[in-house]
């Protein structure tokens, strides 16, 4: 504490701990740690995916959010999220032709509404997504670029739950490229509906987060602390 006040007088403090964007703020004020004792079934998880110009966190950025809300090992439908962000087009033509997003200038809302009302969904929910490593640097950078800071809420991947599933004691050594969503979907016998956008990608990783807590609870699985170890 001493040593951060110190740095502040002397002009040393990271400008990255200090964020004045009205949504991160309310967004900080109104989160609140999980409890690792929660059971499984009583806990709330948000489902997202996102749609990006490409596949760099560094230099892309998001085009669309989808994202459902599960609690009680449902998926609650009326509880979903789906943004579209207005920009003027893309030059990635690869990435245009997988999800549509071309231009999104007349009907799309802007990137500061978009991660207000992101962060305003997702609240204190655990999170969960597929490779979602990359949809959450996505947020974290969307949320940067409009004054806020880094997400706090803990990550679940479904990649990495089907590994661990199959291989418990190392689940890093299998190969990934077995465990994409469009494989997972052919394993669990999930219908791919709507694939490629973020609305239909969250629905179809929030399916197959069930079969997988259900297939976890069968090995003893049954409180957060063990899911998120």
């Amino acid at each position: 504490m001493i040593w951060e006040k110190i740095k502040q007088r002397l002009g040393l403090a990271s400008p990255a701990n200090h964020y004045n964007a009205d949504f991160y703020e309310s967004y900080l004020n109104a989160f609140e740690k999980h409890d690792p004792s929660t059971l499984i079934n009583d806990q709330s998880f948000v489902i997202f995916d996102t749609e990006t110009t490409g596949l760099d966190p560094a230099k892309d950025h998001i085009l669309s959010i989808g994202a459902v809300r599960v609690c009680h090992q449902s998926i609650n439908i009326s509880d979903s999220l789906s943004i579209i962000i207005m920009h003027d087009g893309i030059q990635n033509s690869n990435a245009a032709v997988i999800h549509g997003l071309v231009n999104t200038k007349d009907y799309g809302i802007t990137p500061v509404e978009a991660i207000q009302k992101f962060m305003q969904f997702i609240g204190s929910d655990l999170l969960v997504g597929h490779h979602v490593a990359f949809d959450r640097a996505m947020i974290n950078n969307l949320s940067l670029i409009c004054g806020g800071g880094p997400l706090k809420n803990p990550t679940l991947d479904t990649s990495f739950l089907a590994r661990r599933l199959d291989k418990p004691t190392d689940p890093d050594s299998l190969d990934r490229k077995e465990y994409t969503l469009d494989k997972l979907c052919q394993r669990y016998h999930v219908v791919p509906k709507a694939r490629h956008t973020a609305d239909g990608d969250a629905f179809i990783t929030a399916l197959i987060f069930l079969k997988l807590l259900h297939r976890l609870h069968q090995k003893g699985i049954r409180i957060v602390s063990q899911l998120i170890r």
